[in-house]
């Protein structure tokens, strides 16, 4: 037995290491051209924003200061459709943006109990658009492994909850090429929107002029994550509220889990000059939709002083 677990370690050793060895020619390859890069792991890209909203998030955690904070979680819906300089400046809460590309709501459990190990937050607002809602949130990890700069911990912390060969690869690949002499390539697309700050991706593809198709009637499945967000914010001291993405395509209608939460839905928010697409909002859209979602907010978030 102990002779046959040897060999075992003695070949995945062997096996483990190969696999470096692969990963550490591709990325010195890209020393002289981006061929090999680009058709075996894809390069680093711009779209999500996810390299400046960690970095961001990070410095706006370690903010102490005596003005509440609230951290908005959810999918794209989330960083282009919500406006946290708007709802800073209506509700005198300190808000910042922590969506993200195909964000699931185990992806959003996730991340939220990381920001509640580094800050003190007093609100959530969760945005939840319904097709993502039974998503298992791969492509979330995917982008938070291979374009953000999430500490190791966090990233490991990934692989273990999403047992992916690519993402493991993607993960290896990113890190060999941190300790190798090698450039890093990003992909930045101006016509997919311009990051503002605190995690809000301004949209500036032009606005649709019409919509022919009708818009249907869609439940929102239930999901279990909600009830672990929901138990990790009163945990955490801070109050859950729910904001449902509008869709050009679909109206969206509640579980009755929902019933037991603040829930903010804008339903007659379809106005095709607003979109880009038949749920993300150009620039303009996402003023005026905020602004609406501010003064919803000061329901369940009011300024400090009518507390």
């Amino acid at each position: 037995m102990r002779r046959f677990t040897f060999k075992l370690l003695r070949f995945l050793l062997l096996f483990l290491s190969c696999v470096w060895l692969v990963l550490a020619l591709i990325a010195l390859s890209t020393n002289w051209t981006l061929k090999y890069e680009y058709t075996y792991f894809g390069h680093r890209t711009h779209w999500g924003s996810s390299l400046e909203r960690v970095q961001e998030f990070e410095q706006w955690a370690d903010q102490n200061t005596q003005q509440p904070k609230g951290l908005i979680i959810g999918s794209s819906t989330a960083y282009r459709n919500l406006n946290p300089h708007i709802l800073s400046e209506q509700t005198q809460v300190n808000w910042f943006n922590y969506g993200s590309s195909n964000q699931s709501p185990k992806m959003s459990y996730f991340l939220l109990q990381q920001a509640f190990d580094r800050s003190k937050i007093d609100y959530v607002l969760l945005d939840i658009y319904g097709p993502i809602a039974k998503h298992n949130g791969l492509e979330a990890a995917f982008d938070l492994i291979y374009n953000s700069e999430l500490n190791w911990w966090q990233k490991t912390q990934l692989l273990w909850r999403y047992p992916n060969t690519k993402l493991w690869l993607r993960y290896g690949y990113f890190y060999t090429k941190k300790i190798l002499p090698c450039p890093t390539y990003i992909i930045k697309d101006s016509t997919n929107g311009t990051y503002l700050k605190k995690g809000f991706v301004c949209s500036n593809q032009p606005a649709l002029q019409h919509y022919n198709q009708v818009q249907k009637a869609k439940k929102i499945p239930a999901f279990p994550e909600l009830q672990q967000i929901a138990a990790l914010c009163h945990a955490n001291g801070a109050r859950l509220i729910l904001n449902i993405a509008p869709s050009l395509y679909e109206s969206f209608l509640l579980p009755t889990t929902f019933r037991k939460y603040p829930v903010i839905q804008l339903n007659q928010f379809n106005n095709p000059r607003h979109f880009y697409d038949s749920h993300h909002m150009t620039c303009e859209g996402a003023t005026e939709y905020t602004q609406r979602i501010g003064k919803k907010l000061l329901r369940y978030a009011p300024p400090p002083q009518t507390r």
